[in-house]
């Protein structure tokens, strides 16, 4: 008998008026020595109208998609019966590109999903990161498994950037590039996806079982050296969140010419050629209970 699942949370409330909002600017900033100590009930209060409105404003975004996409499946964008729908995006959206439009509609589904299992809606860079893994299994797997990744993060106190997002979505997805079956592929994903979810930085090599790691101890001078790979990485994964932002400046783009924005494709595309033939070399370790189940069976 399958277990029954938990209720899913309860979304915060959304303030969609300012009358209905209780938080005000304070005359002026307080200072550290006026904030010291817990939050007093008023305070928290306020702290909470502000994440109402973070909330409703991330809601607003992927409820913006969804009504892009009705408008254009059921092509209430003509009007008087001649109207485009580029010309209706230009004339009721402040001239909203097809591009940025489409990208709305492509990302509602998995924001709404992520938001009924989380209880609040996620960074609209985090949805776009888990899109090819939602691609390759499904929304709402995707969406639990992002949950599972966030809350991983959260238990060990460190931030979940878009980029390391990123990072662990291609490593499962090349898992399955040989699977031909849709419904191994997809299994394939999600199984590597739990191996690659644990809260870290980036994506090393195995790790080292408990009796390796405390065998090479910290006063050996090779081990306690940094590896200067594992800061290139971060720079690497840096530079692509940096390239996402850029990617995403709609005042750039109408200023970039089309002899230009070749260019760059061209040079962008060279550099993940070379990324893609990049082999990171490291010592072979056995793994100790790999060992001991071969000379059980032994």
């Amino acid at each position: 008998m399958a277990e029954p699942r938990e209720p899913a949370p309860r979304l915060r409330d959304q303030p969609f008026t300012l009358a209905h909002w209780g938080a005000t600017l304070p005359e002026r900033d307080i200072t550290a020595e006026e904030a010291h100590g817990p939050l007093s009930p008023e305070e928290q209060k306020q702290l909470a109208e502000c994440h109402r409105a973070i909330d409703n404003a991330r809601t607003a975004q992927w409820m913006l998609g969804r009504a892009l996409e009705i408008v254009r499946r059921r092509r209430l964008y003509r009007g008087d019966g001649a109207r485009t729908w580029p010309q209706y995006l230009a004339a009721e959206h402040d001239g909203l590109s097809e591009r940025d439009a489409r990208r709305f509609q492509d990302e509602w589904r998995l924001a709404k999903a992520v938001q009924d299992q989380l209880g609040k809606p996620a960074p609209a860079s985090h949805v776009r990161a888990m899109l090819d893994y939602a691609d390759s299994t499904s929304d709402d797997q995707a969406a639990t498994d992002y949950v599972l990744l966030r809350k991983a993060f959260e238990s060990g106190r460190d931030r979940l950037a878009a980029h390391q997002i990123t990072a662990r979505v291609a490593t499962a997805i090349e898992s399955a590039a040989t699977e031909s079956d849709p419904q191994e592929r997809r299994r394939a994903v999600a199984v590597r996806w739990q191996e690659v979810h644990a809260p870290r930085p980036s994506i090393p090599g195995p790790a080292k079982s408990p009796d390796v790691a405390a065998a090479t101890s910290s006063d050996s001078p090779r081990e306690a050296a940094p590896d200067p790979l594992s800061g290139a990485v971060a720079f690497v994964e840096q530079a692509l969140e940096r390239l996402d932002k850029a990617l995403m400046d709609e005042g750039a783009t109408l200023r970039r010419a089309a002899v230009d924005g070749e260019h760059l494709q061209k040079r962008l595309r060279k550099v993940g050629r070379i990324l893609s033939k990049v082999t990171v070399p490291a010592d072979d370790v056995i793994d100790a209970e790999v060992v001991e189940d071969d000379e059980a069976r032994g």
